[in-house]
């Protein structure tokens, strides 16, 4: 039968401080003499490279290709405030949790437009309501467009999620004003 080898395990990355270990599987030396011997751990390299230091997303390329495409309806704004979730949105699947007139500061437009914008991209299929304080809605990207966590998390995230769509649909009507009589 084979030879049995101890095999042992490291994390392939420090999530305390960002690095992902470099591994070596065949250095040069122990390939050419035939032998197995004990490898120093590499020191590990940072993937959050300077000087934006930080988290990255993984965003599904073809479907922001078409967002992003003259013929989607998605209007600019919407556009925006899309990448305005993808930038500050909490690991994973949590809601960003900020209200429309928060955005709205941040971004330096008017609140009725960025709800507008969020509808489009809830009716779409960008966004997904999350959670519901009183009458405030929270919504989260929808994993399938982009996420910020590991390929499993994803994997669990998508489950119930459902296809964005492009060209973006209409978003259903909002409250009447009342005519003046």
């Amino acid at each position: 039968m084979g030879q049995s080898s101890a095999v042992r395990r490291l994390p392939a990355v420090d999530r305390g401080t960002g690095e992902i270990v470099q591994l070596e599987l065949l250095d040069r030396e122990s390939f050419q003499q035939g032998e197995v011997r004990e490898r120093p751990v590499l020191p590990g390299v940072r993937y959050d490279w300077q000087p934006y230091a930080g988290r990255h997303v993984n965003v599904a390329k073809s479907l922001m290709r078409k967002v992003w495409h003259k013929d989607s309806g998605y209007r600019q704004n919407d556009r925006d405030i899309f990448g305005f979730y993808v930038a500050h949105s909490p690991e994973r699947a949590e809601p960003l949790r900020m209200t429309f007139k928060e955005i709205a500061q941040t971004l330096g437009i008017r609140p009725d437009t960025v709800a507008r914008s969020v509808g489009r991209l809830h009716a779409g299929g960008l966004l997904l309501e999350a959670e519901k304080v009183g009458r405030m809605k929270f919504y989260r990207i929808n994993p399938r467009a982009a996420f910020d966590g590991s390929a499993s998390d994803q994997t669990r995230a998508v489950r119930d999620a459902r296809y964005p769509v492009v060209p973006a649909p209409k978003a259903p009507p909002g409250p009447r004003k009342k005519e003046a009589v």
